[in-house]
């Protein structure tokens, strides 16, 4: 019988960890997903790096479970892609010396980065706004309260550690080490001025995704010698796999959060970075090579949720007969007022309000928030050249339409767990499989009919 090569990729996200195996045409054979292992505190979260290790080797066990595999099936390549932000400190014998905290977490010491830095300069090198979310004010804050921390020798992100603790070369891939905080995104270098606070803790060698890192050795048997790469934030890794982490494509996520990708040819200028940072824009280096990645983000997706549960309209259909609705109606006076992750206030409620006139007036401001936030965005970036949405919102009628009006044509991605199919894709790469892309081209399997 012939061998049967895959590739895996992994996606380690905010709710999930997810794993895709599939074939060299780009089918996936099998996929398993358990829950990433955070513990929460209201606000608050944190997980043990290697309980996360744990649920890593479950969820590579699990596919080699599935019906599909079979004695001839060999891995080639693991890829792995993470949310940005969070990561782990390691000691000096390879193991976690702190828990990781979430990126959303507000726990940081931004004070200490804010006396030490001023706001225009650290925007200026970080391509990120100075607050908690950047890794340096987890990593000072952790310093300042976890003492084992003190011990840390290195600090990885949450794809990077996978990939270390999976038998792979401790490694610091672009688009990742480019929301630590740490990085000079313009020199393209670490970033002295924040190293010199938290300690000398960025691996020796940079890496972009699609670049081997090393062989699996800790992962099932028929994964061993695989070529192991970190393939970045998991926005971009799923751009990759709908094919649009290209040069002068928008990539829109209709998610919980709404995220703008755009791609464009870096560095961009420190006064361009100043600019996009005082309004939360922030400017990464690409898993494109030579390119940057200029990304945004609105709470879309979070507000309308907020709005349909206000509604009482809970199953499929009567989302798609709201959507119809709203299409056609009119939407009076109701506007939405004070859009934030804490929630949003209604104005313009009387008599003639509707379900369908409240459902067009939210899609209707949401979409135009985030129309006013791209046309900043694309101040920097070029002309677009091509739009695709991807995420659970757009299937919604009403939210087409106004996208149409807002943003003109576009294409709709149905790409499924796009973030670890991305992340296949460039283990495809690593392994010397698939031929890694143009900037302004998509990626092709190499079986594909």
């Amino acid at each position: 019988m012939v061998a049967q090569d895959l590739v895996v990729g992994i996606d380690a996200g905010t709710t999930r960890v997810k794993a895709l195996a599939v074939d060299l045409s780009g089918r996936v054979v099998a996929q398993a997903a358990e829950p990433t292992p955070w513990v929460r505190s209201g606000a608050e979260a944190q997980m043990d790096p290697e309980e996360l290790i744990e649920v890593v080797g479950s969820v590579l066990n699990q596919l080699t479970q599935d019906s599909a595999w079979t004695m001839q099936t060999r891995v080639i390549g693991i890829g792995v892609t993470s949310m940005a932000e969070a990561g782990v400190l390691v000691g000096s014998d390879g193991s976690a010396v702190a828990p990781a905290i979430a990126f959303h977490d507000p726990r940081g010491r931004v004070d200490l980065v804010k006396a030490a830095i001023d706001r225009e300069t650290f925007h200026a090198h970080v391509g990120m706004r100075l607050n908690n979310k950047p890794s340096v004010a987890k990593i000072l804050w952790l310093q300042d309260n976890v003492a084992s921390s003190t011990g840390a020798t290195m600090y990885l992100n949450i794809a990077e550690w996978i990939v270390h603790r999976l038998g792979g070369d401790p490694v610091a891939e672009l688009s990742l080490v480019s929301r630590t905080g740490l990085f000079d995104v313009v020199d393209r270098v670490p970033w002295q001025a924040t190293l010199d606070l938290v300690g000398d803790l960025l691996p020796d060698r940079i890496t972009v995704a699609g670049e081997a890192c090393g062989a699996a050795t800790r992962v099932p048997s028929s994964m061993q010698g695989a070529v192991l790469t970190a393939t970045g934030m998991d926005h971009q890794s799923a751009a990759f796999a709908c094919g649009a982490a290209t040069t002068g494509s928008l990539f829109d996520s209709m998610g919980t959060a709404e995220a703008f990708l755009r791609f464009t040819p870096g560095p961009l200028s420190r006064e361009e970075l100043i600019r996009l940072s005082e309004r939360d824009v922030a400017v990464l280096w690409s898993v494109i090579p030579d390119h940057v990645c200029v990304l945004g983000a609105l709470v879309t997706g979070l507000s309308l949720e907020r709005v349909r549960r206000l509604l009482g309209i809970e199953s499929r259909g009567d989302r798609a007969a709201l959507a119809e609705q709203a299409v056609a109606a009119d939407r009076g006076q109701l506007r939405l007022n004070e859009v934030d992750h804490t929630g949003l206030s209604l104005v313009g409620v009387d008599d003639d309000a509707s379900p369908a006139a409240l459902w067009r007036a939210s899609v209707m401001d949401l979409v135009a928030a985030g129309s006013d936030l791209l046309a900043f965005i694309e101040a920097s970036s070029g002309p677009r050249r091509r739009t695709v949405l991807a995420g659970g919102w757009v299937h919604d009628a009403m939210i087409v339409h106004a996208k149409r009006e807002a943003i003109g044509d576009f294409e709709v991605s149905e790409v499924d767990e796009a973030g670890a199919l991305g992340a296949s894709m460039f283990a495809a790469i690593a392994a010397g499989a698939m031929a890694r892309p143009a900037a302004d081209a998509r990626p092709v399997w190499p079986d594909a009919s």
